[in-house]
């Protein structure tokens, strides 16, 4: 890929941060490029959109695409447009994300929200290519709103865009749909490797827990319909016979100065928004605790297992990594030390929570209460085999956790390229015009 023969002053500077960010908007265009405004490409049809409540929506027959600021939302019995238009976000949509669309084109029957501007591009344009320069904008200068970014109708028309001849446009859409097309294939191969390995992970755990290590180990019923067969010499118990089972607290928020800071310095006061590490230590928090507060609190040792209990997150779990706090969304498992492996406990937690929902009683609110955890059965092999257990899912789990941390950097860096791609291309600081599919 080269640059072309000579370039211009597009007059829109390149922002320091765009550049940073491994893109350029504009700077220089090609000598025989133009500039154009949006307003005068296409003509906006704001004035036609009609929304329709999702109330309305649920009686409606599913046929034609329903579009938000983010794209399809829902699919209705009638359409207002028809053609080729394109669809730029007006709220909510993902103005300084560099790597989601705030535009996206459209062909056929549909129907549009009024959170997203429709224009319907002039004749001897390329519709997709204006796309893929939407999707490049540098919004900064763009966006309005306190509380909620939007872009209104007059900033949308005053949008500046490099462009090229039809020729070119169409050659250039034809570039970026073979390569970014390409790219997504590999972005979505990638996520579902990682899609993969977790599913191991759960698999493995799950086995390893309730069946053991050994193969050619005799096995009988457990009597637990969710887990099955067990090692004939393994007991069914309960979590209160292996472990104290604590439900968290909150110190009064009439006296915050006395018992909260902002110094990380502080107690940990974990709440279930911090329970992110799933199969690993949690030794941060969002909020902290003075020493006055640590005394208002009930104290978990290291080494407890943690478990939302109530709620939208209900069965998020981690392990303590340091002696912390917990609010009263939490119910936390301090294992007998000669009954229970901390790590083992750990993983079972990880197998049982993914049907606490289900199991949940609730009216407003599910909820897994502190006696409904204690009654729960628990598959308990001896310890010396817990401790291989978990020598074992602590090596895969690492070996796992590793592994996608690897692709998932991979995908961070596809979505950087494709980025930077189309925007090194739509304004003209690579040269496509000779290649060929």
């Amino acid at each position: 890929m080269k640059p072309y023969p000579s370039y211009k002053d597009s007059g829109v500077p390149a922002r320091a941060e765009q550049r940073e960010a491994g893109g350029e908007w504009i700077g220089e265009i090609p000598s025989h490029w133009n500039m154009k405004k949006t307003k005068y490409f296409s003509t906006n049809m704001d004035g036609k959109r009609i929304p329709l409540s999702s109330e309305i929506r649920g009686d409606l027959e599913k046929i034609y695409p329903y579009y938000g600021s983010n794209g399809i939302i829902d699919y209705v019995d009638d359409f207002i447009f028809d053609g080729k238009h394109i669809l730029v976000g007006e709220d909510g949509s993902p103005f300084f994300d560099r790597f989601k669309d705030v535009s996206l084109f459209v062909d056929g029957e549909f129907w549009v929200n009024n959170h997203c501007h429709i224009l319907k591009p002039n004749n001897g344009i390329e519709p997709k290519y204006f796309v893929h320069s939407f999707n490049c904008v540098d919004y900064h200068e763009y966006i309005t709103g306190s509380t909620r970014d939007k872009l209104t109708q007059s900033k949308l028309d005053g949008i500046v865009h490099s462009f090229p001849p039809l020729s070119e446009q169409k050659q250039i859409v034809s570039f970026l749909d073979t390569k970014t097309q390409k790219i997504d294939e590999l972005i979505e191969k990638t996520e579902k490797k990682i899609e993969l390995l977790k599913e191991k992970r759960t698999s493995l755990i799950n086995h390893c827990v309730t069946k053991g290590l050994n193969p050619n180990v005799e096995m009988k019923n457990s009597g637990v319909k969710w887990i099955g067969e067990i090692p004939s010499h393994w007991v069914v118990s309960k979590f209160k016979y292996l472990s104290k089972i604590v439900t968290g607290n909150t110190p009064s928020k009439t006296n915050e100065e006395l018992y909260y800071t902002d110094s990380e310095d502080g107690f940990l006061w974990v709440k279930p928004t911090s329970l992110n590490k799933g199969l690993d230590y949690v030794n941060e928090s969002e909020e902290h605790l003075t020493e006055e507060g640590k005394n208002k609190i009930r104290l978990i040792p290291k080494d407890s297992t943690m478990i939302c209990c109530i709620g939208n997150t209900i069965g998020k779990h981690s392990i303590s990594g340091q002696e912390l706090s917990t609010n009263q969304q939490i119910n936390t498992v301090i294992p007998n030390q000669q009954l229970l492996n901390s790590w083992f406990c750990l993983f079972y937690v990880n197998v049982f929570t993914k049907d606490l929902l289900k199991w949940s009683n609730f009216v407003t609110l599910p909820i897994y209460t502190k006696s409904d955890l204690e009654d729960t059965p628990f598959i308990l092999p001896p310890i010396d085999e817990q401790d291989e257990i978990v020598i074992k899912l602590k090596s895969e789990n690492k070996f796992i956790d590793s592994t996608i941390e690897k692709e998932t950097q991979r995908i961070d860096l596809l979505k950087e390229y494709r980025q930077s791609l189309i925007s090194e291309v739509v304004t003209g600081k690579i040269d496509v015009r000779d290649w060929n599919s």
